[in-house]
């Protein structure tokens, strides 16, 4: 399992790349941000409760003391991380706003140092800058030279990659330490994220999604639902129980941009760059390197 574990953010910065499949879709139907992110989150909240009951209703049990970890977990992951993205999105050039976030790992580095006592090593080090650099390429900001910027938008920026490393950093602390399980995890996270946003989302832009074809809709909703959250989210959580969330911070941060210029070249026919296939090389030999070095060393 812990060698199969360096593929699990793998595959879920993956998922969370292909996000922009669904979103694009929702927008194009007048869906806002945050009435996209419900949306996703009902169903996804649906298919937690309907897994637990077939798969452990024991598993619906938390301790009352893990309440409040839960709380951070949910509103960093599901609700503050996408209000500050969303923010430095409309103030920053997209492609400044997608690099800030793609600095996550150095926060994760330095408190996951300081609370659970990973390592910082050079080689870590070494991978993370190779896929910032990767992501600053991957961005599409080398050849545009386009850097509109503003302090309230830098601020947000930042403040999306602090609440990314501090899901990354709590959700650590709830899988490897505390031991509760995953999909526990994903049920009460789901559930407090969800009432904090439920006030602001559109509901009669969903029912039309709905009713104008239905079947399609449904399948949408569900597909978006397991793809970009769900599956995702489940991976990432199980993989914090056998490595270090530096290193599942990296590979994730990684993959999902990666995972962004492949579908958005298969789906939309949108051609990247040569700095964009260079940075995507640089990405994925850092994630090599990474999990090949860190399995190596675990596994020893």
């Amino acid at each position: 399992m812990k060698r199969f574990a360096y593929l699990l953010p793998l595959i879920a910065g993956t998922g969370w790349g292909c996000t922009g499949l669904f979103v694009r879709t929702l927008d194009d139907a007048g869906f806002d941000n945050i009435t996209i992110t419900v949306s996703r989150v009902v169903v996804m909240l649906l298919l937690i409760v309907l897994g637990m009951l077939v798969y452990d209703r024991s598993l619906f049990r938390v301790r009352k003391s893990d309440l409040l970890l839960l709380a951070v977990i949910g509103i960093n992951g599901l609700v503050l991380m996408n209000i500050c993205y969303n923010i430095s999105i409309t103030t920053l050039s997209m492609s400044l706003a997608s690099i800030l976030l793609c600095t996550a790992p150095v926060f994760v580095i330095i408190i996951g140092r300081i609370l659970f006592g990973e390592k910082i090593t050079v080689l870590r080090v070494a991978c993370m800058l190779g896929a910032l650099l990767g992501c600053v390429l991957l961005s599409g900001i080398v050849e545009s030279g386009e850097l509109k910027w503003s302090v309230l938008g830098l601020a947000m920026g930042v403040a999306s990659s602090f609440t990314n490393a501090a899901y990354v950093i709590t959700l650590k602390e709830a899988t490897d330490v505390r031991k509760i399980h995953p999909l526990t995890i994903q049920l009460y996270c789901t559930v407090i994220g969800l009432v904090v946003m439920l006030p602001f989302a559109d509901y009669g832009v969903m029912v039309d999604f709905v009713a104008e074809r239905p079947l399609f809709a449904s399948l949408f909703l569900l597909a978006h639902a397991l793809v970009a959250s769900l599956l995702p989210n489940l991976l990432y959580a199980i993989a914090f129980i056998y490595i270090d969330s530096s290193v599942g911070s990296i590979l994730a941060s990684g993959a999902e941009p990666t995972a962004a210029m492949l579908c958005g070249l298969i789906v939309y026919h949108e051609v990247p760059t040569i700095f964009g296939i260079i940075g995507m090389v640089i990405v994925i030999v850092s994630m090599i390197v990474l999990s090949k070095s860190d399995e190596k060393e675990v596994l020893e």
